[in-house]
């Protein structure tokens, strides 16, 4: 692929296959974890659930999200609007857990959480310039194997404890847990 060529990873996503599992591949092993976001967004889209959306929340968006993406102006705290969302899917969720013959339990109005939940979010990302989406866009080789992308052709110990301490034991289980399958076996 000539130099400063950008790879369509919007296209990439939505085609699935092979090339998919390469890409998301390749973006948790680097850490340019923002198309693994947009890739989930359009699956929430799909299947929208309380699990899934405080998954892809806890994940991604929070201030202590175990792979925080960027832009920072639509997640919390600087965007309040998405964090009293899903602070209400959270509550909901805690309310469906408890057991239903209790008195001290809240009467809370029980709705499913809105399909377009994290759209803003993944369209902020795709148009930040700076961000990971766009780094991808113009640094993944769709004709190499995910490692071969990154410099070297190996992880450095940052990207390594990434992959073995925060995405396997930590966010893939969480994200498969809430309905996020595709993602299993995502290095």
């Amino acid at each position: 692929m000539p130099l400063n060529a950008e790879v369509d990873i919007t296209e990439i996503l939505m085609k699935g296959g092979e090339q998919r599992i390469a890409l998301l591949r390749y973006c948790v092993i680097s850490m340019a974890i923002e198309p693994v976001f947009v890739f989930l967004a359009q699956e929430y889209r799909l299947r929208a659930t309380r699990a899934a959306a405080l998954a892809l929340y806890d994940v991604f968006c929070a201030r202590d999200a175990l792979a925080r993406i960027k832009p920072l102006d639509a997640l919390p705290p600087r965007n309040l609007q998405l964090h009293a969302t899903v602070q209400s899917i959270r509550e909901q969720w805690t309310q469906l857990q408890s057991p239903p013959n209790t008195d001290d339990r809240p009467d809370v109005a029980i709705t499913a959480p809105h399909r377009n939940l994290f759209d803003r979010v993944a369209e902020a990302v795709c148009n930040d310039p700076t961000g990971g989406f766009a780094s991808v866009a113009s640094q993944y080789d769709p004709g190499v194997a995910p490692l071969q992308n990154l410099p070297g052709g190996k992880m450095n110990a940052v990207q390594r404890h990434f992959v073995e301490r925060v995405w396997r034991p930590l966010a893939r289980p969480r994200l498969v847990a809430a309905g996020f399958w595709q993602i299993a076996n995502i290095e």
